[in-house]
């Protein structure tokens, strides 16, 4: 089923499919969060937002980030660390835009201490950017030591392990704790740390390295399905059923600062979810599957332009004040107005490529 070398380089339709519905789920979920009522949230109809806004998101993000790593072109550790920083950077800067000036404006008209606070506390929030930021620059290392796929398991496991130990050690300091919890949930404003997420995207390289040297994609995704299958229903009834353990998909705090039994299960649902996608991709509309793609190649500008919409549109629509129809309005209209911001960006900074390639073959010439 698979060959030496690299055979399978093409574009893979069904992981731009899921990482589109990714993105779809993910602003279904933060409108959500931030402007629905309580009887949205929770009804039948805001547990099914809350559940595609969960696994098959942010762990599909990360698991196909790390798929990625083998489509790269640019294979060369100093590419990996200097995409990490500017996505470390990036991750500052989101933070700056979407939450920290709404929230000090806030405090300047209503002179609410807790927005001051709230101010500085959105800065360091340690989000998905941060972590992928991390994440990359980890790539860069393994890159640069030249690691094998033995290694990079070892590093998997061992990180979602010592993730344990390391949980519940939380840091008195609120200012430590903001910087310490890129490695660990040392503080309830570390979103993505590095010890609970980084399983997705290391395993996500270890199924791209089968991917792309894979010759029947048909055969590849039936072992994979049935496989994965095994491992989420088994994981689930063995962990979270039999023996009790709390499931990331509790509550909030747990998802965010889930263990490494979740990470089992949660990277064997995103494996399951890409699989059945690939099964049913010749019955997709292909202008859906061309949007899904669209979506995913600008997946990481859409996902700056829609955290800032909504962290704005926050100081003109009060928290959790939506009910079913304007919530649903208002997730359309931040999804076209970040899908049409991101094409804009993307052709602005092709046209300014180009642009740049000319003034340079020009002065090369001269």
């Amino acid at each position: 089923m698979f060959t030496e070398e690299k055979s399978n380089t093409g574009r893979q339709l069904e992981l731009d499919v899921a990482r589109g519905l990714a993105i779809f789920f993910m602003i279904l979920v933060h409108v959500q969060l931030y402007f629905s009522k309580e009887e949205v949230i929770s009804s039948w109809f805001g547990k099914i937002i809350d559940f595609v806004g969960g696994l098959p998101a942010a762990p599909m993000f990360m698991f196909l980030l790390g798929v990625g790593v083998n489509y790269t072109k640019h294979e060369e550790p100093k590419v990996f660390f200097k995409r990490g920083l500017m996505l470390l950077a990036g991750g500052y800067i989101l933070n700056f835009l979407r939450g920290f000036l709404p929230y000090l404006i806030n405090y300047f008209i209503s002179r609410d201490l807790s927005f001051y606070y709230g101010a500085l506390v959105q800065l360091f929030n340690v989000d998905i950017f941060q972590f992928a930021g991390l994440a990359m620059i980890f790539f860069g290392l393994l890159k640069y030591l030249r690691e094998d796929y033995l290694t990079i398991t070892i590093c998997a496991i061992a990180f979602a392990l010592s993730n344990i130990f390391l949980s519940d050690i939380n840091i008195d300091n609120f200012w430590a704790s903001l910087f310490i919890g890129l490695i660990w949930g040392a503080s309830e404003y570390s979103y993505f740390p590095f010890l609970t997420w980084i399983f997705y995207p290391l395993t996500g390289y270890l199924f791209g390295c089968l991917l792309i040297r894979c010759q029947d994609k048909r055969k590849f995704y039936i072992r994979a399905a049935i496989a994965s299958a095994l491992f989420f229903f088994g994981g689930i009834f063995t962990f979270n059923w039999s023996i009790g353990l709390q499931s990331g998909l509790n509550t909030d705090i747990a998802y965010y600062h889930h263990f490494f039994t979740d990470n089992i299960t949660f990277t064997a649902f995103v494996i399951l979810e890409v699989s059945l996608i690939s099964f049913i991709m010749p019955y997709i509309p292909k202008g859906l599957i061309y949007l899904m793609t669209r979506w995913s190649m600008n997946a990481t500008p859409i996902y700056f332009i829609h955290w800032i919409l909504i962290g704005w549109t926050a100081l003109i629509i009060a928290g959790d004040s939506l009910s079913y129809l304007s919530f649903i309005i208002l997730s359309i209209v931040i999804i076209v107005i970040s899908n049409l911001g991101a094409e804009f960006y993307r052709k602005f900074t092709e046209g300014s490529s180009e642009v740049s390639k000319r003034v340079f073959f020009k002065r090369s010439k001269k």
